[in-house]
């Protein structure tokens, strides 16, 4: 199941990129703002841009730090398997 939901999730993220690209490449005078975390190993390389960019990067931290907290409650709960 875990892996079926993490493979949507990639897709989901595909399809919003192509979308977003769309809308820069028609000219529509949209203004676009971009953030994201990166994971290289234990290192979280947080990035943004744009107007809202500050804000999309502040959710990005708190996105990474909530995924940081999941990973080791679920390492801890197989550990008591």
């Amino acid at each position: 199941m875990l892996i079926f939901t993490g493979i949507l999730l990639c897709f989901i993220g595909f399809i919003i990129i192509f979308l977003g690209s769309l809308a820069t490449v028609s000219g529509s005078g949209v203004n676009i703002s971009t953030g994201g975390v990166i994971f290289i190993g234990p290192f979280p390389i947080v990035f943004g841009a744009g107007e809202y960019g500050l804000h999309l990067i502040w959710l990005s931290i708190v996105i990474a730090i909530i995924m940081i907290a999941l990973f080791y409650i679920f390492v801890k709960n197989l550990k008591n398997i």
